[in-house]
């Protein structure tokens, strides 16, 4: 998993500004492996496939947009959203994905946490 801050997110055509001191993890899609031992004591590798994933962004909502009530509407939806991510060094991810984890406003940061997983990919 690669890790950094990020500068924004855009989740369904909305721009979140993110946390500048956050420790995001992105997580590309692909395999994971597991080395299994046979009968014969020879070996062989067990393949999962895992989605992408993005975790522990934070991002800013803005009450008087209705932020947070867009970010629920959107996790209640039965659709993959449109995202599109920029670290602070340029790097930028799309995708489709949705959100994954119950959405909690922190009060004093004025902060959403968001977990999203689905097809990533950087650019």
């Amino acid at each position: 998993m690669a890790s950094g801050a990020w500068e924004s997110i855009v989740i369904n055509g909305r721009r979140f500004v993110c946390k500048s001191d956050d420790s995001v993890k992105v997580q590309l899609p692909g395999y994971e492996n597991e080395v299994l031992t046979a009968g014969d004591g020879s070996t062989y590798i067990k393949k999962t496939y895992h989605t992408g994933q993005i975790s522990d962004i934070n991002v800013f909502c803005n009450r008087k947009n209705n932020d947070l009530e867009f970010l629920q509407e959107q996790q209640d939806s039965m659709e993959f959203l449109p995202i599109n991510g920029t670290e602070l060094d340029g790097t930028v991810y799309n995708g489709e994905m949705q959100i994954t984890e119950a959405l909690e406003h922190d009060d004093s940061e004025n902060t959403v946490t968001l977990t999203l997983m689905g097809k990533l990919e950087k650019q």
